[in-house]
C-alpha cells in the first residue's frame, strides 16, 4: 500500500483538481480515474491507502449504482481498501447503501476539506495498538484467575487485586482503563470502594463494572448512582465478559484521547504536553540520556488569518501538525502549545541531530503551497531549541527554548536557534 495515496474516482476534472490541491498540503498524493469500472485495474497496479469515490461517477453497467459497482469490484478482487463516498447532496438512499457495503465515511456537499482530511487521517495514521488494561478487584483468587485468563486470551492486560484496601495504589501504578469489581467483599463492599475511587479526580472517569450474583434491579440501580458504569450478573460467560469490558474500555480510551488532545490538530494539548514532557525528563534523567525540546511558532500567522480567513488558517495549522507527525519518530512528543505554537520533544538525540531534523522540518514546511480560492501562498516557521541536561528541569528547559525562539524571531524569522547552555554562556562571559 502506497503511503497516503488516495485513488480518486471522479469524472469532473474541476473537482479532481480542487481536491488534489486541497489534500496536497496534508501529505496526500492523488491518483485519479474517471470511471468507477476502472477501480479494480488501478488498485491492482498501485494500491492506494483510501478509495475516494464520487457517487455519480458512472456505473460499470446500466443496472448498477456507483456504490453497488464499487462493492462488487472490491469483493470480486478481494480488495480491502477503505472507501469514502462523496455526493452532491444529502441522499439518504446512497448514504444507507454506503453503510451496507462497509464504507468508512460519506460526505455531502458542501463539506469542509478539513473534515475530509480528518477522516483520511483516521484511516491512514497508525492506530493505537496497546492492549486494554483491566484491574480486577475480587477477594476470591480463583474467580480473579478465571477473569484474568479470559481477558488475557482476548489480548488484554489484566491485574488482579485481592486486597481492595490497596486499590488506590493499584490504580496509580497500573493505570487501568477499566475496573472490574466484585460487589461483596469481606472488608469493604463494592459500592463503598467505588465511592472511594470516585472521590479521586484522577480516577473519576475510569469505567467501573460490577460483577455479582445480585439480580435485584433496585440494588443494581443504587450501585449505578454511585458511579458504576455497568452491572454484570454472575455467572458470566468468558465471551460476554470480554465483550462488555472491550466496549467500555474502547469508549474510555476514545474519551480520554479527546480530553488529552487538541480538537483541530489531534496533537496533545498544552496541559498534556507539559505533563508528558515532565515524564520524559524523569525517564531521561534515570537513563542518563539527552533530550531536545523545541518550541515552533508559525511566522506572521495573524496576517494569514486576516488575509485569507480563519478556515485557511486552520488548514495551515493542520498542515504543520501533519508534517510533524510524518517527519518525527513515534517515540517523539508532539503537542500544540497554544495558538500557532507547537512543542516537540526528541528523546535521546544529540544537539546536532536535533538541529538537523528540525531545520529539515522548517525547510519542508516553507516549501508547502497553501491553497485558497484557486491561489496559493507559503508560510515559514521559527524554532527555538533547548537541550536536557544542559537545562536540567522542566521550567529551565521550556524557558530556554522560549528565549531561543525569541532570538529566531528577532533575527529575521524562518530559522532554528539552539539555546546556549549555561556553562558555555558563563565561559564566554569570563573570557
Amino acid at each position: 500500500m502506497s503511503d497516503r495515496l488516495i485513488l480518486l474516482v471522479d469524472n469532473d476534472s474541476t473537482d479532481v483538481d480542487s481536491l488534489t490541491q486541497q489534500l496536497s498540503p496534508f501529505g496526500y498524493g492523488v491518483d485519479h480515474c474517471r470511471n468507477v469500472s476502472d477501480i479494480g485495474e488501478r488498485i491492482t497496479a498501485r494500491k492506494p491507502s483510501v478509495l475516494l469515490v464520487r457517487v455519480d461517477s458512472g456505473p460499470a453497467s446500466g443496472s448498477e449504482t456507483t456504490i453497488e459497482t464499487v462493492a462488487r469490484i472490491l469483493t470480486d478482487g478481494d480488495h480491502k481498501t477503505p472507501t469514502i463516498f462523496l455526493a452532491d447532496d444529502y441522499d439518504m438512499k446512497s448514504r444507507l447503501a454506503s453503510i451496507r457495503i462497509g464504507a468508512r465515511a460519506f460526505f455531502a456537499r458542501p463539506f469542509s476539506p478539513l473534515e475530509l482530511v480528518d477522516a483520511l487521517d483516521l484511516l491512514t495514521e497508525p492506530q493505537e495498538e496497546d492492549p486494554f488494561r483491566v484491574l480486577i478487584v475480587d477477594d476470591d483468587e480463583r474467580i480473579s484467575e478465571f477473569y484474568m485468563a479470559a481477558l488475557e486470551h482476548a489480548g488484554m492486560q489484566a491485574m488482579a487485586l485481592s486486597n481492595p484496601m490497596k486499590v488506590l495504589d493499584a490504580l496509580s501504578d497500573f493505570r487501568p482503563e477499566l475496573v472490574l469489581m466484585d460487589q461483596y467483599m469481606p472488608e469493604i463492599e463494592g459500592w463503598e470502594l467505588g465511592a472511594v475511587i470516585r472521590q479521586e479526580d484522577a480516577f473519576l472517569s475510569i469505567p467501573i463494572v460490577f460483577l455479582s450474583a445480585e439480580s435485584d434491579p433496585d440494588k443494581q440501580l443504587e450501585l449505578m448512582k454511585i458511579g458504576a458504569d455497568e452491572f454484570l450478573t454472575k455467572p458470566i460467560s468468558p465471551e460476554r465478559l470480554v465483550a462488555a469490558v472491550r466496549i467500555r474500555a474502547e469508549r474510555f480510551r476514545r474519551l480520554r484521547s479527546m480530553m488529552l488532545r487538541d480538537s483541530l490538530t489531534g496533537l496533545l494539548n498544552h496541559t498534556t504536553t507539559k505533563e508528558q514532557l515532565s515524564i520524559e525528563l524523569s525517564r531521561m534523567r534515570r537513563g542518563k540520556m539527552s533530550l531536545a525540546f523545541a518550541l515552533i511558532d508559525l511566522d506572521n500567522f495573524k496576517t494569514v488569518n486576516d488575509t485569507y480567513g480563519h478556515p485557511i488558517g486552520d488548514q495551515v495549522l493542520k498542515t504543520m501538525s501533519n508534517l510533524l507527525k510524518q517527519r518525527l519518530r513515534m517515540t517523539d512528543l508532539i503537542g500544540r502549545y497554544g495558538g500557532e505554537e507547537f512543542a516537540v520533544a526528541l528523546p535521546d538525540v544529540s544537539p546536532s541531530n536535533a538541529m538537523l531534523v528540525l531545520d529539515k522540518v522548517r525547510e519542508t514546511f516553507a516549501d508547502i503551497k497553501q491553497m485558497y480560492n484557486g491561489g496559493e501562498f507559503s508560510v515559514s516557521l521559527s524554532c527555538g531549541v533547548a537541550m536536557f541536561p544542559d537545562f536540567d528541569d522542566l521550567s529551565a528547559l521550556t524557558e530556554a527554548a522560549d528565549q531561543a525562539l525569541y532570538k529566531a524571531k528577532t533575527k529575521g524569522r524562518n530559522r532554528v536557534v539552539m539555546a546556549v547552555p549555561p556553562s558555555a554562556s558563563e565561559s564566554a562571559k569570563s573570557s
